[in-house]
């Protein structure tokens, strides 16, 4: 087995969601996880905190240090979760019914062990 790094982006604002819309959303990502960890498939997961973080790019004197990514850009990656599969194939067919899909979307990448 092999592992994949879904990354999560998000590509719509879910600021203007009622708390109703996000308790369900919620419930839903909670299930699809626990359908991964029923199987044996998940390794980790997490929502990235909104709004925090730094940006590096360059180095040495070029080094530039920013705050960011801000939820009010247009892509971000709000989340990860670390799967098991045998194949892209079957990553993605593990990843198809993400309720994250609702609201972005998800790269997939093997994780090449050095």
């Amino acid at each position: 087995m092999q592992n994949f790094l879904l990354l999560l982006h998000e590509e719509r604002v879910t600021t203007g969601m009622s708390p109703e819309e996000i308790q369900s959303i919620i419930g839903r990502y909670k299930a699809w996880g626990q359908k991964l960890r029923d199987a044996g498939r998940i390794l980790g997961s997490n929502k990235l905190e909104d709004g925090s973080g730094r940006v590096m790019r360059g180095s040495g004197a070029e080094l530039r240090i920013t705050d960011g990514p801000y939820a009010e850009t247009k892509d971000v990656v709000a989340g990860y979760y670390l799967i098991q599969a045998d194949s892209y194939e079957e990553a993605v067919e593990w990843s198809k019914d993400c309720p994250h899909l609702e609201i972005g979307s998800i790269e997939v990448r093997r994780i090449h062990v050095v």
